[in-house]
């Protein structure tokens, strides 16, 4: 179940402590199933990538078939990779928020540090490369911005060019677009809750709804 792996996750960082709450909170997480069958659909489209442009297409042009049947072969392979790219590329399956001692301790105190969470708090997002393995970026709640991008495939995003600017040509480029789902999140976990008042506080510092482009 969902919910029970996310219950697992959120457990993770509390080091023994007696506090209520662990130093990193579990505040999202997009559920089990939903991750798993995007991973695995990510692997299924690179090896029918594989297939079709380097298997099929080689031997189409060896038997000299027509172009277009060959572009086809290809077109097949490519299609599917790339959509899946595209439209996946900013899924977002958890987030782990940092939290300071005095809001560990209660729910209430956890409940006033969230209503106005400060921009220096740490948050630590989980997406998926291209070949669907986890991909983890640190970064401050106060570097998000909401948006409306992709046709809503992008709701969130950051300023990554200084970060883009230190690392080499070879490295990933940083991770600076997000989709997180609405609506879902605290019927999944029990402290959903969390991302919801962190949600809003980055629309209001973001001036409204988000950015529509």
């Amino acid at each position: 179940m969902a919910s029970a792996s996310a219950s697992g996750l959120a457990g993770k960082g509390g080091g023994g402590s007696r506090m209520p709450y662990p130093e990193k909170l579990l505040i999202y997480h997009a559920g089990t199933g939903r991750t798993t069958f995007l991973a695995c659909l990510k692997v299924t489209t690179l090896f029918v990538f594989i297939f079709f442009n380097f298997l099929a297409a080689p031997s189409y042009i060896q038997a000299d078939e027509d172009w277009y049947k060959t572009a086809g072969i290809i077109l097949c392979g490519t299609i599917p990779l790339a959509f899946v790219a595209y439209s996946s590329a900013a899924f977002v399956s958890t987030m782990t928020l940092h939290l300071p001692p005095f809001a560990r301790s209660s729910t209430e105190m956890l409940k006033r540090f969230v209503a106005n969470v400060p921009p220096t708090t740490r948050l630590d997002i989980v997406t998926m490369s291209f070949i669907g393995k986890p991909r983890t970026t640190a970064l401050r709640v106060g570097e998000m911005r909401a948006v409306d991008r992709r046709l809503g495939m992008v709701n969130f995003v950051r300023d990554t060019a200084g970060e883009n600017a230190t690392r080499r040509w070879w490295e990933f480029r940083a991770v600076g677009k997000f989709h997180v789902q609405t609506g879902r999140n605290e019927k999944v976990l029990k402290n959903g809750w969390v991302w919801s008042e962190v949600a809003g506080v980055i629309r209001k510092r973001g001036g409204g709804g988000g950015e529509k482009l």
